[in-house]
């Protein structure tokens, strides 16, 4: 906890070991030309030790992988999930994997995943392509929830499959679902108060766009430095509609609550960002 806040970092990579980590970091910051250094390795030690340090109390794990090695990822998320409850697993898909993604979904559901998260961009897809319908009927029918990438990283487009308009034809078709857009809807204030004004399953994370983290403020266009700019947001769209999210290891958790902690909104509102949300759309299981 900080203070008297329950905490839920809702968007964190994690990586089963030191060489997995190095080589995906690696590769993925030459990709989209990120060019300072990581605040941590986001291996499940890593993660840990830095929750105990800052205070969270659940991690959000929103991992994703190319459609040939999806499910063995996404298995091994729900495997971490069993054994650490505080690290709560998400898994994804792709319309190209191999596996049957209705019996994947069931068996995944079953043993202890708590949502779905989507990279369009960085795993190439359209995320309206018609063979993730199954995945996103059996999402309707258990209001389970979903996690969007929006727009760039750290300012590249490799394509636009993580526009706006491409997710909205799927908000549209799935009213059932809540759906989590990260790094608030790309920044785009406009774009946040448009959504949450049309879709009432819509939810937004603060990921990198509401960073404390200097070197994110220093390089990320879309990142937005005045508090007074956030403290708006959150007054127009509602603190309800707004999930704490660091995008660790690209991010910076402890950075980052420091910021909301000095912010002029209410505690009430500060208990929903960040954790309440969270804890509510992913139903985790809180005894604290």
């Amino acid at each position: 906890m900080v203070g008297k806040f329950t905490v839920v970092d809702g968007h964190v990579h994690t990586f089963a070991s030191e060489e997995v980590s190095g080589k995906i970091l690696t590769s993925f910051n030459k990709l989209y030309n990120i060019e300072f250094a990581n605040p941590g390795t986001g291996t499940i030690t890593d993660v840990l030790q830095n929750m105990d340090s800052v205070g969270i109390d659940f991690t959000i794990m929103a991992n994703f992988a190319p459609a040939k090695i999806i499910h063995k990822n996404n298995s091994w998320s729900i495997e971490v999930g069993k054994k650490y409850e505080k690290l709560v697993p998400l898994v994804s898909f792709h319309p190209d994997m191999e596996e049957p993604m209705d019996i994947l979904m069931e068996e995944y559901m079953r043993n202890g995943a708590k949502g779905i998260k989507f990279h369009p961009m960085a795993q190439g897809f359209d995320p309206d392509d018609n063979r993730l319908e199954s995945v996103y009927k059996m999402s309707a029918e258990a209001a389970f929830p979903i996690v969007f990438h929006c727009g760039r990283v750290s300012n590249a487009r490799l394509n636009n499959y993580a526009d706006i308009d491409m997710i909205v034809p799927v908000i549209k078709k799935y009213p059932n679902i809540p759906f989590v857009l990260t790094h608030m809807a790309d920044g785009n204030i406009g774009d946040v108060f448009k959504l949450a004004d049309m879709f009432e399953n819509v939810y937004f994370d603060t990921s990198i766009v509401i960073t404390g983290y200097p070197p994110l403020l220093k390089v990320n266009e879309p990142s937005w430095p005045d508090n007074e700019v956030v403290e708006y947001v959150i007054s127009k769209v509602g603190a309800d509609r707004v999930i704490f999210g660091s995008d660790y290891p690209w991010g910076s958790p402890g950075h980052d609550l420091n910021r909301f902690m000095e912010m002029r909104i209410e505690d009430r509102q500060k208990s929903m960002i960040l954790g309440e949300n969270a804890i509510k759309i992913f139903k985790i299981k809180s005894s604290i």
